[in-house]
């Protein structure tokens, strides 16, 4: 019961205050949102403050629409989008206790002189937007009103249709006439002036209370500049404006007495934003002006000049004692520069700020690497340092050395393929941006260096993120994928996404599966690895067992066939007649005969165990009566081995040519003896191919009439292995032909 009892409470008041909100209005709370072309047709509640008005016809606009409903005089805020050509007199009157006014025509052309009566509550007074407003007009409403509370003043676009002449009249018109305004904020923006003339400025007795002025998007043809400064004026801001070239010429062409007594008017100025004056005309310069502003006693805390398509700063600044240590701030980011002198920021001895991003330093780093390295040197004070978007691939490992008080560090968007700098000594960084840069893997000094700076009180975060992480085996790259994993609740910022590796072409989150396929990935390849290793190992060492095994069966069916030679010999089962048919000229008998055919034939008879005639030669065993090449070819036929003794005379003798011509037919084994030496010329071809290709036998004649070489055991014993060779040769043919 009590619920629905409170239910249709809240339901009646929602209706009550529903219905004393215009149904041309939307009211949420204390303000009212309307559309209508008559405002007097508007009901409001008590609990109203501010009302934004949209669709007024300004002919509605009277010195009644506001004074005849009560309710107006309580609204503190008043937005109003009209149309129409005029304004008419007082039509503001009944809003005694309105604080903000806002009101936008663009089609008005006219107002009153006395069209701002009756604001005396009034502190803010926005009258952007008035694109037609002739200023004349706008002059004499403003000078013949009173306005004595209003401290902020928005005149942007005003009559930026025509040319505005900003001078006595106009000024004096924004300061009051009988009572001085104590104007603090002034907005000039996206006005064009035909003529500026701070002198009338001055002269207004605006420089006693403006605090802020701002011209942005202005166009100027004509500045007048006054030789003295403006002393409560703090902030001027002329970003995007277009001056002209003939103004920028004189001002960075003049000499350094006319430079002071322009800038005499900024003595006082804290903040000059001169941002996007290179939108119209490229930047004058700068690399060859001198400014010499030792006599200028600036007070000057912030400076800004972005987006000016500067590309070079390669010039001295001199500055007043005073201005040294009051410079806090510069800000130069958005333009081209390739190269910034550490000169342009020296004399600024208290800077704290500099913001030196998008730019192109990347050029200094690569051409003016040390240069590049005492940027910033003289800088001790820095705090805040914005290098990121410089596409800079390399930062000198103690270009932050003596900038110790360093809170933010920004590195961001640049190239760095490592981070070999120097950081440990920065204690008081908090901020740390690395993200977006070209680091694969973080080496083990660097990684320590900011577990180092984590540890300290202040709390420190570092991003890391959108690098080309790669998970691999890689002892660096694993160890940088373990250690981002381990701190990333500590000091490495999130979010997580931002922290991928690429592993064999697939993208992971390195706070989701990539350690963890990684390390199984990796254990696969170390099994493969130690198996790559280890198997040609094992395949060598096999490849060699069965080198020395086929070796030793090769030499025991040698030795087999040897011993089964000798017994066939013995037992005269041998097939051959002879072991060797000894071939040698008659020139030579004397020596075969007496010296080298007994021994040959005694020692082949000892190693086989045999009583036989074992060397076949043709004096001993040709028959008599048949032709001798008939018994050159039996005797070489009935023979394993054929020796053939090469001398001088042997090479010169005709049948001992036929003999070696048919023993080399017969693919026989041959044995050269040399009784002497032998030029290579004077042998037959037969002969030369032989004592190139195989290993020979010599006779040496000394004192006790002569020895072989190798010894008789040795040449014996390779007759008996050749006779092996042959007869394995042979039974492997008859089994062919079988």
């Amino acid at each position: 019961m009590y619920q629905t009892v409170a239910l249709s409470v809240i339901v009646c008041l929602f209706t009550v205050c529903s219905s004393a909100c215009s149904k041309s209005c939307v009211c949420i709370e204390d303000k009212a949102t309307c559309r209508t072309p008559n405002p007097s047709t508007i009901v409001l509640s008590d609990t109203i403050r501010e009302v934004v008005l949209h669709g007024v016809n300004a002919l509605f606009l009277t010195n009644k629409t506001f004074s005849d409903k009560q309710q107006w005089a309580k609204v503190q805020t008043l937005e109003i989008w009209a149309s129409g050509a005029s304004l008419g007199s007082r039509v503001f009157k009944g809003l005694s206790n309105l604080t903000y006014l806002g009101y936008h025509n663009e089609h008005m052309y006219f107002t009153k002189y006395d069209t701002l009566y009756s604001l005396h509550k009034l502190k803010e007074f926005d009258f952007s937007g008035n694109i037609f407003i002739y200023e004349r007009n706008f002059s004499n409403s403003m000078y013949s009103a009173s306005l004595p509370q209003v401290n902020k003043l928005t005149l942007t676009g005003l009559g930026s249709r025509y040319n505005i002449i900003a001078g006595e009249r106009f000024f004096q018109g924004i300061a009051g006439r009988d009572i001085q305004r104590n104007i603090t904020y002034l907005d000039m923006s996206n006005i064009s002036f035909s003529s500026l003339d701070l002198k009338a400025f001055i002269k207004s007795g605006l420089c006693n209370s403006v605090n802020e002025v701002y011209l942005r998007h202005a166009l100027f043809k004509v500045i007048h500049l006054p030789e003295e400064p403006c002393s409560s004026l703090k902030v001027i801001d002329i970003s995007d404006s277009n001056l002209s070239k003939t103004f920028l010429k004189w001002l960075f062409g003049a000499k350094k007495r006319v430079q002071c007594l322009f800038a005499k008017f900024n003595f006082n100025v804290e903040e000059m934003y001169f941002n996007g004056l290179g939108k119209y005309m490229v930047t004058p310069p700068l690399y060859e002006v001198d400014f010499d502003l030792t006599s200028c006693p600036f007070k000057i805390k912030k400076f800004s000049l972005e987006n000016n398509l500067i590309k070079r700063l390669n010039f001295t600044v001199k500055l007043h004692n005073d201005t040294q240590k009051t410079v806090e701030w510069i800000s130069l980011s958005g333009n081209m520069i390739e190269f910034l002198s550490p000169q342009f920021l020296s004399p600024s001895t208290n800077l704290q700020y500099l913001d030196v991003s998008s730019n192109q330093l990347h050029k200094m780093q690569v051409y003016y690497e040390h240069t590049f390295e005492l940027l910033i040197k003289n800088n001790t004070k820095m705090k805040v340092l914005k290098l990121n978007t410089n596409g800079i691939n390399r930062i000198p490992y103690n270009m932050f050395l003596t900038n110790s008080e360093l809170e933010v560090l920004d590195l961001s968007h640049n190239n760095l393929s490592s981070l070999d700098f120097k950081i440990d000594h920065l204690t008081n960084l908090k901020v740390l941006n690395l993200s977006y840069n070209a680091v694969h893997s973080i080496d083990v000094h660097t990684r320590k260096s900011m577990e180092k700076l984590a540890a300290a009180p202040n709390f420190l975060l570092i991003d890391l993120s959108n690098m080309p992480y790669i998970c691999s085996c890689d002892d660096d790259h694993m160890e940088t994928i373990e250690w981002i994993y381990t701190n990333l609740d500590t000091f490495i910022s999130s979010p997580r996404e931002g922290y991928m590796c690429t592993m064999q072409g697939e993208r992971l989150n390195i706070f989701q599966n990539a350690l963890k396929n990684t390390k199984s990935y990796c254990r696969v390849q170390n099994i493969k690895s130690k198996l790559a290793i280890s198997l040609p190992i094992v395949c060598f060492v096999l490849l060699i067992c069965l080198v020395i095994f086929f070796k030793i069966q090769s030499f025991r069916r040698r030795q087999r066939k040897k011993k089964n030679i000798r017994h066939q010999i013995e037992v005269g089962e041998f097939p051959k007649k002879f072991v060797a048919f000894l071939s040698f000229s008659a020139d030579d008998a004397e020596l075969i005969v007496n010296k080298i055919l007994p021994r040959l034939n005694s020692e082949l008879q000892m190693k086989t165990g045999t009583s036989r005639v074992l060397v076949c030669s043709g004096d001993r065993h040709f028959r008599p009566g048949f032709e001798l090449g008939e018994e050159i070819i039996r005797c070489i036929e009935d023979s394993a081995v054929i020796i053939l003794a090469v001398s001088k005379h042997f090479c010169q003798k005709e049948w001992c040519r036929k003999e070696v011509q048919e023993t080399y037919d017969q693919n026989k084994p041959i044995v050269l003896l040399f009784l002497e030496r032998v030029e290579h010329a004077e042998m037959g071809k037969v002969l030369q191919k032989l004592s190139g290709r195989y290993a020979h036998a010599s006779w040496i004649a000394d004192s006790d009439g002569g020895h072989i070489e190798p010894e008789w055991s040795i040449l014996c014993d390779a007759l008996l292995d050749l006779t092996a060779e042959q007869s394995e040769k042979t039974t492997f043919q008859l089994k062919c032909l079988l």
